[in-house]
């Protein structure tokens, strides 16, 4: 049983001379600079409820990285802000909060919530003193190392396995926890997921400005092979083809994890393009394609240093990408 699910913008659906760089910046001021409450009103899911969401305006840490591709033993260093950005979204059904920075690095901490404990356990800031976001109790999907910071709980374990590696091979560090209506099915907290994601992606991008823009990733996993193509366009538009053979993945239907990267690609206001060519695992196919976005966005979103072609331009003809989340 193939699925091919084709959505668009307007509701149909179908199934990085460089020079010396400046010398850092001064230390950062306190992450976090004021909360936002608003009502979301676009038009990224069709259900009835509108959710609330809370979203925390943090002020972007500086991130140092060679400007050399090659040793880095004398290279200069360039000094950019990360882009980190932590919401909360809720409704009826779910109740969700996102913590992403798409440069790696320590989390911003979740937005407080009356919903979800936000105390750091004592043993986590002796074992983990820099880690801004509880840990999970299940630790399934959970990788905290010197340059990302991952931690994902929604509830459903197969997700939580494939929002790991989109977030590993993406370079981001990435912090979900979800509490979702599951006895009813997995539709909701799924759907909600990843809108919820993509909002955070979409706001953490900022200003389209600098941005490589195209990305395109292949990946293999055993017998399966996927590629994925990725434009932050500000276009909403998806078709995904994982070609799945079975109803569902462990405790996860199939059909969400296609509906899933379509309310992503719509909540990131972003054209997305995924398809796993072949591959008999269903497990594989759907893992293979996932990495493969992660390759895709991490391409994506590279920044062209300032004094190179497009650094700080819109790569647009048009002269904008600009988004209903970031102005």
């Amino acid at each position: 049983m193939g699925v091919v699910s084709i959505s668009g913008c307007r509701g149909r659906t179908t199934k990085l001379k460089l020079g010396r760089a400046p010398q850092p910046a001064p230390a950062a001021i306190p992450q976090i600079s004021r909360n936002i409450i608003s009502d979301n009103n676009n038009s990224i899911t069709d259900r009835h409820q509108r959710p609330q969401i809370v979203e925390r305006v943090i002020q972007r840490q500086p991130l140092r990285f060679p400007v050399s591709m090659g040793s880095t033993d004398s290279a200069p260093f360039l000094s950019i802000p990360r882009r980190i950005h932590a919401l909360s979204r809720i409704t009826n059904e779910t109740k969700i909060q996102v913590s992403i920075s798409l440069d790696g690095g320590q989390l911003p901490p979740f937005q407080p919530s009356e919903y979800f404990p936000s105390s750091l356990p004592a043993a986590q800031k002796q074992s983990h003193p820099d880690l801004l976001i509880p840990l999970p109790t299940s630790h399934h999907a959970t990788q905290i190392t010197a340059t990302q910071q991952i931690a994902l709980s929604t509830g459903i374990g197969f997700l939580d396995h494939m929002l790991h590696a989109l977030a590993k091979h993406a370079g981001w560090s990435l912090a979900l926890r979800a509490s979702g209506d599951l006895i009813i099915d997995d539709h909701h907290t799924t759907e909600d997921v990843f809108l919820a994601l993509g909002s955070a992606f979409n706001a953490a991008l900022g200003k389209r400005t600098s941005l490589v823009r195209f990305g395109r990733g292949d990946a293999p996993l055993d017998e399966a092979l996927s590629w994925a193509v990725i434009d932050l366009s500000n276009r909403p538009y998806s078709v995904i083809d994982f070609g799945f053979t079975r109803e569902s993945i462990g405790d996860m239907s199939t059909e969400m994890l296609t509906h899933g990267l379509e309310s992503f690609a719509q909540a990131a206001s972003v054209t997305l393009h995924v398809k796993c060519v072949y591959g008999h695992n269903n497990h594989h196919r759907a893992e293979s394609a996932f990495k493969a976005l992660a390759v895709a966005c991490r391409q994506a979103c590279e920044r062209r240093a300032e004094g190179t072609v497009g650094g700080g331009d819109v790569i647009s003809t048009k002269g904008v990408l600009g988004s209903s989340v970031n102005g």
